[in-house]
């Protein structure tokens, strides 16, 4: 049975979204209270505006470029290198939280292995990206709507078990108002998957439009069902990852299934096809200096150390994705006219405004 272009493009938003941020809203939300529902609302209208302002710049340039590329078509040419440096600095820190994350959930099956684990994924990793293969070329939306699944199996396997009393102390204002803004950003980013989805339907505003308001009020309501289920059954035993305390309460193959599913939809061989695609396109560099480039970077994430996995993800999230949205957010201020998506310019600044408050805080 063939599936229509709305349901596939659905089904890529949740692919791309959906991921290893799951893991951490729990403990984000217990840590946070009534801040994580604020900041939950908050992220689910800003990528519902911010999918919409990156599909108006995709509408209006002709040539396909990554956000370097725009930044120097729309802002300023010589823009184009901190906007990369940003990016490149921003992927290496999304590989750093994919590293941190095999550590924690392998550790809890080798804890005295960890590293050895590490190394293999890397050099697994490396092998495909130095040889310009796509391991899974296919197979990343069956990857992602699995890790779907997974995530919904698991919140109604721990929400029959839940106990009410673990929700007393939930729901008021006296969390850490900024420890969900981080954490939400990350699990909420997937701009990657508009210029799929374009691909997919073109330019038909009012379709693409109900594609994102409802890919997103799906992931909003699985982040929701997955939290408060974890935290139903644990209660303040919630960790960071969460996965590590529910180990004993799942069945040792199915967590088995869970690790391996999880790893191989961490791979970092896209991530870095576009940062090779960028140093070669952009900056005009060989095959084998980018391969050297992107060797050594991911090598060193090797003994970079983190006694928090949720504070990385907090720095990396504010910092350098906040930057990415901030860039398309003055892109799109600076375009002649808006054809497609027209947003108040008052609304664009005051988004702006909390990205820039969000990455000055974090690096003060």
């Amino acid at each position: 049975m063939k599936i229509s272009k709305e349901i596939e493009s659905i089904f890529i938003f949740l692919s791309t979204i959906i991921g290893l941020g799951v893991f951490v809203l729990p403990y984000a939300f217990l840590q946070g209270k009534l801040w994580f529902i604020f900041w939950l609302g908050f992220w689910f209208i800003v990528f519902y505006i911010i999918h919409l302002i990156f599909a108006e710049i995709i509408f209006q340039t002709k040539e396909k470029h990554n956000l370097p590329g725009l930044a120097a078509i729309y802002l300023h040419p010589n823009l184009k290198h901190l906007v990369w440096i940003f990016d490149y600095f921003g992927m290496m820190g999304v590989f750093w939280i994919y590293l941190l994350s095999l550590e924690k959930f392998w550790g809890t099956i080798f804890p005295d292995k960890t590293f050895l684990v590490k190394l293999i994924f890397v050099f697994f990793n490396l092998f495909f990206i130095t040889k310009n293969l796509k391991i899974f070329a296919g197979f990343e939306t069956i990857l992602g709507i699995s890790i779907i699944f997974l995530f919904l199996i698991i919140s109604f396997w721990f929400g029959i078990k839940a106990d009410i009393n673990n929700f007393t102390n939930l729901f008021n204002f006296q969390g850490d108002f900024f420890l969900p803004y981080g954490v939400l950003l990350f699990a909420f980013s997937g701009i990657s998957a508009v210029p799929l989805v374009f691909d997919l339907v073109g330019k038909e505003k009012e379709k693409f439009r109900k594609i994102n308001l409802f890919s997103l009020v799906l992931v909003t309501s699985i982040y929701l069902f997955y939290s408060l289920s974890i935290i139903g059954f644990l209660g303040n035993k919630t960790s960071e990852i969460s996965l590590d305390v529910l180990k004993p309460f799942i069945p040792l193959p199915l967590f088995l299934f869970i690790l391996i599913l999880v790893t191989f939809n961490i791979m970092l061989v896209d991530l870095a096809f576009y940062l090779k695609r960028g140093l070669q396109a952009d900056y005009g560099l060989s095959e084998r200096r980018t391969n050297l480039i992107l060797i050594f970077s991911i090598l060193l994430l090797l003994f970079l150390p983190a006694n928090s996995l949720i504070k990385i993800i907090s720095l990396i999230s504010d910092v350098f994705l906040g930057f990415n949205l901030l860039i398309l957010n003055l892109i799109y201020l600076k375009l002649k006219e808006k054809k497609f998506f027209i947003f108040p310019k008052f609304l664009i600044i005051f988004i702006s405004l909390i990205l820039f408050l969000g990455m000055i805080y974090e690096i003060f």
